[in-house]
């Protein structure tokens, strides 16, 4: 008696259920809260399925109630769901598969048909239904349950976890703790090989010919065709991947106690910090309506409305350190998890240079920090990344070193220079003035290696050098002309040993002394070796 009083109170509160209340952003609802675990999501539009540990439950009106339809059921622990052409396949962890014609009301046991009582997953491309157990492996049925097939040619075990259908044609059977398997064939000749092993596969997804692989693990990816998969390390240590599922050509993953990733090329991925879901347990996506349903262990459905643009973008990047006056590179990962395009626009602080400040569907978003102005030290800066209807805050961290020295290294008659140890190859290798005995350099290479600019006048023949100013250094510019001995210094008359020449191919060479000391570098020469030695502290 007191067992019926309780279900009864249970009951009354499910029916109560409403979606008046929102979380967190204005796209993102709670349907119901229900008193077990929430296990697994089905919807298709005004009819929302959710199993749970304790029992299974039926929504006819898009969520705004719920009532219990377990009755007749062996077992309450409810593992999967599919709703197709007004049938539902239910699995459960101790008493099998059933079935459904009446919304629940009343169930069939598929025991005498698939004799396990532990079903893993159900899945459906609309047409078939594929189901995988830990004690009989893989089947699928292409009538409406009817009749069943069986596909565990090759599998050194029937404890299946998942399967995947590729457009590729590829189908993939994960398994526990043995891995991965892969048939090119559902038909009689169906034998699964061996494709990737050791671990415990929990979810499959895919991003064109990108395999994404969920395992007790983390995430690892490859080419669907290919067997070299890379564990991807968009989180430390070795996390526990709950969910991935398709949503808009996105890959959306549910990671263990840690919330919600997403990416759009199956190697970036993007926390989805708008939504701080806490413990998921089941995520369902329905693409009639655009809703991205998600349960947690605390028994709260929510669902994500994906009906329109939804902008989901890094919030925060460290680009580590740069010697002032240098420039550091970064990029910003951005995913639109919604249907329709996505504009955003984009406004930062002026040494954080965007090559544009308006994108269209932008997948990264590159940019550069320019330091030449900063002053050393640690910096936090914030890049609003906005869209029509959100705002994200990226927070970009860097730190300005003291500048650091720059060692140039050349050899006479040498086309191989050196700066701070790394090779460059020369055009034209650096040679001595038999008349003057200087020595004379390509002023392309010397001066860029100092971070000075030339330009070329053609019709003067002219040289320009400019040098900004920096930490220990003014500006400098510096003028030459071809064949002539007289130059400039700051528009200031000034006359040196040897004159510009051009030799082939057309490489203009400079008096190397004369140009590296005028930018501020010291200037050591080796008469044994015939090695020149720069060194310039910006």
């Amino acid at each position: 008696m007191k067992k019926c009083i309780v279900y009864s109170i249970i009951l009354l509160l499910i029916l109560a259920f409403s979606t008046s209340e929102v979380r967190g952003d204005s796209q993102t609802t709670k349907v119901a809260t229900f008193p077990y675990n929430i296990t697994t999501i089905f919807s298709s539009g005004k009819d929302i399925f959710v199993g749970t540990k304790q029992g299974f439950f039926v929504s006819e009106n898009y969520g705004k109630t719920f009532v219990e339809r377990d009755k007749g059921l062996a077992s309450l622990k409810i593992t999967s769901v599919i709703f197709i052409k007004g049938i539902i396949f239910l699995g459960t962890s101790d008493s099998g598969l059933y079935v459904s014609k009446d919304m629940g009301k009343t169930w069939q046991s598929l025991m005498d048909k698939l004799n396990c009582p532990t079903v893993s997953s159900i899945k459906t491309d609309g047409k078939k239904i594929f189901v995988t157990s830990f004690c009989s492996g893989f089947h699928f049925s292409d009538d409406l349950g009817n009749t069943w097939e069986d596909r565990n040619g090759g599998l050194p075990t029937l404890k299946a976890t998942t399967f995947l259908e590729t457009p590729q044609g590829r189908c993939f059977l994960g398994t526990d703790q043995y891995g991965l398997f892969y048939s090119n064939t559902l038909g009689k000749s169906c034998s699964w090989d061996k494709f990737f092993e050791k671990y415990s596969i929990t979810s499959l997804s895919y991003i064109g010919n990108i395999l994404l692989v969920g395992t007790n693990l983390g995430i690892f990816t490859g080419k669907i065709e290919s067997d070299n998969f890379k564990k991807l390390n968009f989180i430390r240590g070795n996390p526990y991947i709950l969910h991935l599922i398709r949503v808009n050509g996105n890959v959306v993953a549910a990671v263990k106690n840690l919330g919600l990733f997403v990416t759009n090329d199956g190697k970036h991925f993007v926390r989805m910090n708008c939504c701080n879901f806490e413990n998921i347990s089941a995520m369902y996506y329905s693409k009639g309506d655009g809703k991205l349903y998600i349960g947690n262990s605390q028994g709260e459905l929510y669902f994500i409305n994906l009906s329109q643009p939804f902008l989901i973008a890094d919030t925060s990047l460290n680009l580590g350190s740069t010697p002032k006056g240098r420039k550091i590179s970064g990029k910003i990962s951005v995913v639109n998890l919604g249907m329709g395009e996505l504009k955003v626009f984009v406004s930062a602080p002026y040494f954080i240079n965007f090559k544009q400040s308006t994108f269209t569907n932008p997948a990264m978003l590159t940019f550069s920090v320019d330091t030449t102005d900063l002053t050393v030290g640690s910096y936090t800066e914030i890049v609003k990344i906005k869209s029509d209807s959100d705002i994200i805050n990226c927070f970009i961290s860097f730190k300005v070193e003291p500048s650091s020295s720059i060692v140039l290294k050349l050899k006479v008659g040498l086309n191989i220079a050196y700066i701070n140890g790394r090779k460059v190859s020369l055009d034209t290798p650096p040679f001595i003035d038999s008349k003057s005995n200087r020595t004379l350099v390509p002023v392309r290479f010397i001066s860029e290696a100092f971070g000075a600019k030339v330009e070329w006048d053609p019709k003067e023949r002219k040289v320009s050098i400019k040098k900004g100013p920096s930490e220990h250094h003014d500006p400098v510019l510096i003028e030459l002309w071809i064949g002539s001995k007289k130059t400039s210094v700051n528009l200031k008359s000034v006359t040196i040993d040897v004159a510009p020449k051009i030799v082939p191919p057309g490489r203009t060479m400079v008096p190397l002394r004369f140009i590296a000391e005028t930018l501020g570098s010291t200037v050591k020469w080796d008469p044994i070796t015939r090695e020149i030695t720069m060194i310039y502290n910006p």
